[in-house]
């Protein structure tokens, strides 16, 4: 396991696709994040497996000869061997944009849940609260959590800042400790086997509304880089990470970041342990 150094890592972030696509790899896993106007095929292979998330438009999803629907901030799992064509209803430019993670099948968990092609609508009722409000021991935790998929290949799915917590700023992916003397200490998250990728979606596309996020090696050295709408990272997940979303007082219709985390078939559930730095 290589321990980058400050410059690497700053490789680990991506803007917006606008200018071109973006393909970054990590463990076998490989991400693409482009934005489209015409009808393209996304296939897998033997021992392959892909989760898609629609960050733009409505397109048709086409498989075995039927019909699907498919719109912003929906997701898809593509199973090994199998084979989707998606036609966007608009072809205006900049409007539809996909993130793709296609990723190897290494252990045996997730043949044996044994999910299938799936498609997950998004829906502001499935969200669930996670974290706590601050107070005068600790730095607002509370956000809303929608997960997709949890099924051996991939965990998959939302996390949203709501307005109560973006009033006090907040720090996600992180884990609350209480010290021995009561107090109550914030750590990064990390998973070390797992890459993941973030990608930020807020209503408010302007740099006054930004998510600082931090990476953090295993010497404790840092780095942090302050991502709108649309930019993201894709990192080895033995990585420390945390966000910090700071204040503000706009009434945003979201602010959300999509989260892939590829599991290789070795595991339906991460619980991430703490970086002690």
């Amino acid at each position: 396991m290589n321990n980058p150094s400050r410059k690497e890592m700053y490789n680990y972030y991506f803007e917006d696709p606008k200018n071109k696509k973006i393909v970054k790899t990590l463990n076998k896993a490989r991400l693409e994040y482009f934005y489209f106007n015409k009808g393209f095929d996304i296939k897998t292979g033997d021992y392959e497996v892909c989760n898609i998330c629609i960050l733009g438009g409505n397109s048709k999803l086409i498989r075995n000869q039927e019909e699907h629907r498919i719109g912003k901030f929906d997701m898809a799992f593509l199973p090994e061997n199998e084979e989707i064509k998606l036609i966007p209803n608009q072809q205006e430019p900049f409007t539809n944009k996909i993130c793709v993670v296609s990723s190897p099948i290494v252990g045996k968990i997730g043949k044996e849940m044994g999910e299938g092609f799936t498609i997950k609508h998004f829906s502001w009722e499935k969200f669930v609260p996670r974290g706590e409000l601050g107070d005068n021991k600790k730095m607002t935790t509370y956000r809303e959590v929608l997960t997709y998929y949890k099924n051996g290949y991939f965990m998959s799915g939302f996390t949203n800042i709501p307005k109560k917590s973006l009033e006090q700023g907040v720090v996600t992916s992180v884990n609350l400790e209480e010290s021995k003397s009561g107090k109550i200490r914030i750590y990064p998250h990390i998973h070390s086997e797992f890459p993941e990728v973030y990608i930020f979606c807020i209503s408010d596309k302007t740099k006054s509304v930004a998510v600082t996020q931090y990476l953090i090696n295993s010497e404790g050295n840092s780095v942090c880089k302050d991502l709108i709408d649309g930019e993201g990272l894709f990192f080895e997940g033995f990585m420390g990470h945390m966000n910090f979303i700071k204040p503000t007082y706009k009434n945003l219709e979201y602010c959300m970041y999509m989260w892939i985390i590829p599991t290789f078939g070795k595991e339906k559930d991460i619980t991430p342990t703490t970086l002690l730095v």
